[in-house]
């Protein structure tokens, strides 16, 4: 069973970031974040794969990186709907 992720970002990161990531955000009832399908925090930044929908209706997995300040708080889980923040 494949592992997915929300990711929330500091005040700081949205404030700073909330331009270039707008295509990868999704809004839930504790404001925006961002849906993975895998994380990577281990390296010089914090690298993240996320879905986008282009104005076509077709989708694609981009690599994000950010610095670590930035990131709030993690979740991972087997489903979409066990992360709290995105229902």
């Amino acid at each position: 069973m494949a592992i997915i992720y929300g990711v929330l970002l500091t005040d700081l990161g949205w404030q700073d970031l909330d331009s270039p990531l707008r295509p990868y955000t999704s809004e839930g009832p504790d404001g925006k974040y961002i849906y993975c399908t895998s994380v990577h925090p281990d390296g010089p930044f914090f690298v993240m794969v996320a879905s986008c929908e282009n104005s076509d209706g077709s989708t694609f997995e981009a690599e994000i990186s950010i610095p670590h300040h930035y990131v709030k708080f993690i979740v991972s889980t087997a489903e979409k709907s066990q992360i709290g923040f995105m229902q």
